[in-house]
């Protein structure tokens, strides 16, 4: 039996080595997006009967190469929350101040890790209520041993009161490979289509956020489903699984024409970016237009090809327990170990199936596209809750107590079938230069533009009937 003695063993982390190891596992524009997520949970917070109008937010992002600063009128932080909660370096046990809300926020990092992720210098200015003051995080601080508290500040100038409930943030003495980022405008771009497809959810419900003064317009993602009883809809999936609602949809989008071979098609795929999965954690876009094996892609089902750009899934996590959500600390990147999200995978490639099933069918039957578009002509794109709600009012559509829903286009007989092809038809496919290929489709189609695919079934339908006529 050992005998305690009056010494102690120091386990509490260095500074230099806590920050440090924060910020080495997050990307800069990663740590961006983290503080708009942040402005959305003020939002959220301040909210009136729990339903937020986002089209009364904005945010104003400006990155320059002396200085970061983003500006919000979301809320701003209760002066009790600066002082207990907001700048500690990690979330206690008994902060349960989001526990009736949709954010993704988990660990009481965020704010923090990107500002250090930046620079050395940063003040963060708040108003609550008509309460304002700010907390300075300078170099000094970083730099000293000890974990002092921040000093909290009231405004002494006009300039530093805010006209409005809100959080502004400046960041300086930027670090000399994050200055030369923010100067880059291929990095500013990067930015900008990574805020427009993560928040595009929140961009579509009106949130105005601006990037260096020009306004960020959402990524949409949608599937077509027809308004007819019988017309053509996606694969629809909702439950209830370990506590958090899953929805899943899985069907075509506004693709002009079912994929191919044809270089054409390749071409078309690259102007949709919605084909692919897209996967939402409490309306946060974790991951938009995957087309690999991350999402069920070559895993029991083929891998991606051009034939599937019309294919878009989107499936849905919401639950007001962020920890179980199947979502990293990034909230750009998935967790697929957890049990939600390999349940939910089955479902996703059930849908697949049914979709790449139809692309199989209608490939190679340029003729029938006219027949096919009266097909889906009374059809509309619709983001994910809309198209599960026009189906749940399907009489064909299984429901359940618990609020789940499920419907199979395949099973229920609502897509669109090719006519006069029989399971003898075998594809044919040759190459020949683009130049003749034109020639033969102005000729023969009157029309130089014509898909490679149309002008060879053109073609060998005239030396069919030739062959017919010699051999009858």
């Amino acid at each position: 039996m050992t005998k305690a003695s009056k010494d102690v063993a120091q386990a509490t982390p260095t500074k230099q080595f806590f920050v440090s190891m924060l910020t080495r596992d997050i990307s800069l524009d990663d740590a961006i997006l983290d503080l708009l997520d942040n402005c959305l949970d003020g939002a959220m917070r301040v909210a009136e009967g729990g339903k937020v109008d986002y089209a009364r937010h904005s945010v104003r992002i400006r990155l320059a190469k002396d200085q970061f600063s983003i500006e919000d009128n979301c809320g701003g932080i209760p002066r009790d929350v600066a002082i207990n909660y907001a700048f500690k370096m990690g979330r206690e046990p008994d902060d349960d101040r989001d526990s009736d809300t949709e954010t993704i926020g988990m660990y009481g990092v965020g704010m923090k890790r990107a500002i250090f992720k930046m620079g050395r210098e940063s003040i963060v200015r708040t108003r609550h209520g008509d309460d304002t003051f700010e907390v300075p995080i300078t170099s000094q601080w970083l730099e000293a041993k000890n974990w002092d508290p921040l000093p909290i500040n009231e405004p002494t100038t006009a300039s530093e009161k805010l006209s409005e409930p809100g959080t502004t943030i400046i960041v300086k003495e930027l670090y000399e490979g994050v200055a030369r980022h923010f100067e880059n405008d291929a990095f500013v771009e990067k930015v900008r289509k990574a805020i427009s497809e993560h928040f595009t959810m929140f961009l579509q419900s009106g949130l105005k956020v601006e990037l260096n003064g020009k306004k960020v317009e959402p990524v949409r993602v949608e599937v077509l489903v027809s308004q007819r009883e019988d017309g053509p809809a996606p694969y629809v999936f909702r439950k209830t699984i370990d506590g958090v609602i899953v929805s899943i949809t899985v069907g075509r989008n506004l693709n002009r024409g079912l994929g191919t071979d044809d270089d054409d098609d390749a071409e078309r795929d690259r102007s949709w970016p919605t084909a692919g999965w897209t996967v939402l954690c409490n309306d946060r876009a974790v991951i938009v237009g995957d087309k690999t094996r991350l999402t069920g892609w070559g895993d029991g089902i083929p891998l991606y090809h051009p034939q599937f750009a019309i294919i878009t899934g989107i499936v849905e996590f919401r639950s007001k327990r962020a920890e179980k959500l199947p979502v990293t600390t990034t909230k750009r990147a998935l967790d697929t170990s957890s049990n939600v999200w390999l349940e939910s995978l089955v479902k996703m490639k059930e849908g697949m199936r049914v979709w790449i099933d139809y692309t199989n069918q209608w490939k190679n039957q340029a003729q029938a596209e006219q027949q096919q578009a009266r097909h889906w002509e009374d059809a509309r794109p619709m983001p994910l809750s809309e198209a599960i709600e026009a189906v749940a009012q399907r009489k064909a559509t299984k429901r359940s107590d618990d609020e789940g829903v499920e419907f199979n286009p395949k099973k229920n007989k609502v897509l669109p079938e090719p006519p006069n092809k029989t399971p003898s038809d075998r594809r044919v496919c040759f190459m020949k230069p683009v130049e003749e290929i034109r020639l033969i489709g102005k000729v023969l189609l009157e029309d130089e533009s014509a898909a490679p695919s149309a002008v060879g079934a053109k073609c060998f339908d005239l030396v069919l009937a030739k062959a017919k006529k010699k051999a009858g």
